[in-house]
């Protein structure tokens, strides 16, 4: 998922990311900028949605994802961040941070999360997972968007896990315009748009899923 304001197109020359060890206010500012106005996440959050609590659901995010096997990259000059949540792990498994992003969400809105991802239809090889990892929140810092930080993370990243052996078999992306960057940036087509209800007319997801 991605900020959708960001352009992915390279404006300027960016340096390899980092891989976050230690997780940092920094990072879930970022991120919670960066989606206060994302259709997904408010569709998860409701009426609660704002900087402070986006904040405190990145931030269970981050740690949740470091310690579950997820890798988090950002750009060294703190201007982007990049989870990528690994598909192999346990879903019943659960730890304190995980815990605490549940709480953000509440009772509802964590019926909404999974919700939203079993309507994807994704279809995944279950014998795959265990090498399968999803970009699952990309956000560039208001001030820094529109040159081309997003589209350096995220194709630096995808290269790093498939030099590794690894696959990211899809993408939920959260606007249209976002999917429509997306696809041709790093090779995913359009696999399904999610509403929200029937008499919507933009989507709450749009999923894409990796070229062959």
């Amino acid at each position: 998922m991605q900020n959708t304001a960001e352009q992915l197109s390279p404006k300027v020359k960016h340096v390899d990311p980092i891989i976050v060890t230690t997780p940092e206010p920094w990072q879930w500012d970022v991120l919670a900028k960066a989606f206060l106005n994302d259709p997904t996440l408010n569709f998860w959050l409701g009426e609660k949605t704002n900087e402070q609590t986006l904040s405190e659901y990145f931030e269970a995010m981050i740690k949740d994802t470091l310690a579950s096997g997820g890798t988090v990259f950002a750009s060294p000059d703190q201007k982007s961040v990049l989870i990528w949540t690994w598909l192999g792990r346990d879903p019943e498994d659960t730890n304190e941070f995980k815990k605490q992003w549940h709480a953000v969400l509440d009772p509802e809105g964590v019926k909404r999360y999974y919700w939203l991802y079993e309507e994807g239809e994704l279809d995944l090889d279950p014998e795959k997972l265990e090498k399968s990892y999803e970009p699952a929140y990309m956000g560039v810092h208001p001030d820094s968007q529109g040159k081309g930080y997003g589209g350096h993370l995220l194709r630096w990243s995808l290269n790093y896990f498939e030099d590794k052996g690894y696959e990211a078999p899809y993408i939920l992306a959260s606007t249209r315009r976002s999917a429509k960057l997306y696809c041709p940036l790093v090779g995913f087509h359009h696999h399904k748009e999610v509403f929200a209800s029937e008499s919507d007319s933009e989507p709450v997801a749009v999923y894409l899923k990796r070229n062959k």
